[in-house]
C-alpha cells in the first residue's frame, strides 16, 4: 500500500488513553501514538492527554506530533472501586482544565469506554465538539461489560451516558460491532475499521522471509494468564520434549515470565525457549520469526497480531475478537479451540508446510496487511470519520 499524506481539513484532535507512556506500556497506548503520528504527518495537531501514575512524568510534554497532557494521579481513573477519588479527581480535572480549550472544530477522542471516559465526555458536550470513542473489547471483555461489574451502580449510568452521548463508535472486530447492536447504538453511530500498523519496508520483509528455516515461532505481548501464554507454553515443551526441532520465543513482561521460565529450566528445555522480556522493538525478533502464537481469547484486536502480519509473519492464533484479519489456510491459521492439544496440532501443521507453501503464506500475510492494517489508512479513516461528524445537520 503507497501511504499518502494529503492534507486533512481536520486541524486538531484531543486524543485521550487510559495511560500512557512511560508508566503504561500496552496495545493501546501504540496504537495512540502511531495514529497521533500518522494523523499529524496529514496536518492534525494532536493533543494526547492521559493520567499518570508517576510522579516524574512530565505534566507537558511537546512532542512530534504535538503535545502530551498528564494528570497526575495515585491509581488509574479506570479503576474504580476502592480508587473512586482518582477517578473523580480526574474527572474534575478534565471537565475543568481542556474544556474551556474545547469547541466545536476540536474533536474528542477516547481510546476504550472505561471510567476514565466520563470526564472528556461531559467535555465535549459542554463545548458543543464531536466525541467518539474506540472500544477496545468484545464480548466478555468489552468495556460496557468492564463498566456493568462495577460494584456500584455508577458504572452502568456512566454506561448509558456514553451510549447516549457518543457522536460514533469505532469498532475494530465484528464482535465489537454486535456488541454495539445489542445496545441498540444505531448503526449510523458504528463505524468498522481495524487497528493499524506500521509497515516495514517491504524490501526488507521480502528478504526476510527468504531467510527464515520455517522453525521459528513468537508468542508478544503481556505475559499474564488472561492471555494463555501458558497454552502455547505446553504445547510447544511437549513438542520439543518429543524430539520436534523448533524454537520459540515468549516476549513481553509479567508474572507468567517467571513461572515459564522456571517450568523450562525443569523441562530441560531452555536452550530452545527464549524469555526476552519487554523490547522496544519488536520488529528486530518479527524479522527472524516464522509463526506467530496467540491463544488468548480475550481480546479487542491485537496489535501483536498486526505487527506479526506486516512482518510478514504467519499467524496461529485462537478465533478471539478481532482475529477476523486471518483468513484461515490462505494468511494464516485459526485455531479453535484455546488448549495444549489444539495448539500442538497447530505448530505441527505449521512445521510441515513446504517451504514454498510457507513462503506464499508469508507473502500473503504481509499482502494483507499492507491493503488493509497499516497506519497511513487507519488515520484517513480517522479523519474521514472526524469531517462527518463536524458537517452541519449531522449527529450531534
Amino acid at each position: 500500500m503507497t501511504e499518502t499524506t494529503a492534507r486533512s481539513s481536520v486541524q486538531r484532535l484531543t486524543l485521550v488513553v487510559a495511560g500512557y507512556f512511560p508508566d503504561s506500556r500496552g496495545g493501546a497506548e501504540r496504537q495512540a501514538q502511531i495514529l497521533a503520528e500518522a494523523l499529524h504527518a496529514r496536518g492534525v495537531d494532536v493533543t494526547l492527554i492521559a493520567p499518570t501514575t508517576w510522579a516524574s512524568a512530565p505534566s507537558i510534554e511537546n512532542t512530534s506530533f504535538g503535545r502530551i497532557e498528564r494528570f497526575r494521579v495515585r491509581k488509574y481513573p479506570s479503576a474504580g472501586g476502592r480508587h473512586i477519588l482518582d477517578f473523580l479527581a480526574w474527572t474534575f480535572w478534565f471537565r475543568k482544565h481542556i474544556t474551556p480549550r474545547l469547541d466545536p472544530t476540536t474533536p474528542v477522542y477516547v481510546f476504550h469506554a472505561r471510567l476514565h471516559a466520563f470526564g472528556p465526555a461531559l467535555a465535549a458536550r459542554a463545548s458543543g465538539a464531536p466525541f467518539l470513542i474506540k472500544l477496545g473489547g468484545g464480548g466478555d471483555a468489552s468495556d460496557f461489560a468492564a463498566l456493568r461489574a462495577k460494584r456500584f451502580l455508577y458504572g452502568r449510568w456512566i454506561q448509558r451516558y456514553l451510549l447516549r452521548n457518543t457522536s460514533a463508535f469505532v469498532a475494530n472486530s465484528k464482535q465489537i460491532a454486535e456488541d454495539l447492536v445489542l445496545l441498540k447504538v444505531p448503526s449510523d453511530r458504528i463505524v468498522c475499521f481495524p487497528n493499524g500498523v506500521v509497515l516495514p519496508e517491504k524490501s526488507n520483509i521480502q528478504s526476510a522471509i527468504a531467510r527464515r528455516s520455517g522453525r521459528r515461532f513468537l508468542s508478544s505481548g503481556r505475559m499474564v494468564a488472561d492471555k494463555n501464554v501458558g497454552v502455547l507454553w505446553e504445547a510447544a515443551s511437549a513438542l520439543i520434549r518429543g524430539g520436534v526441532q523448533l524454537d520459540i520465543t515468549f516476549l513481553g513482561e509479567g508474572p507468567e515470565r517467571g513461572r515459564l521460565e522456571a517450568a523450562a529450566a525443569a523441562a530441560g528445555v531452555s536452550a530452545r525457549v527464549e524469555f526476552p522480556g519487554f523490547v522496544s522493538d519488536v520488529y528486530q525478533y518479527l524479522e527472524a520469526t516464522d509463526f506467530f502464537l496467540s491463544a488468548s481469547m480475550r481480546e479487542g484486536q491485537s496489535n501483536a497480531l498486526l505487527e506479526a502480519m506486516s512482518a510478514g509473519v504467519i499467524p496461529i492464533v485462537f478465533g478471539a475478537s478481532g482475529a477476523e484479519v486471518v483468513i484461515h489456510g490462505e494468511t494464516g491459521f485459526l485455531v479453535e479451540r484455546s488448549d495444549p492439544e489444539a495448539f500442538r496440532d497447530a505448530i505441527e501443521a505449521a512445521l510441515a508446510l513446504s517451504v514454498e507453501r510457507r513462503v506464499a503464506m508469508a507473502q500473503a500475510s504481509r499482502a494483507y496487511a499492507a491493503s488493509h492494517i497499516g497506519i497511513g489508512r487507519v488515520a484517513e479513516d480517522t479523519i474521514a470519520l472526524i469531517t462527518r461528524l463536524m458537517a452541519p445537520n449531522d449527529y450531534k
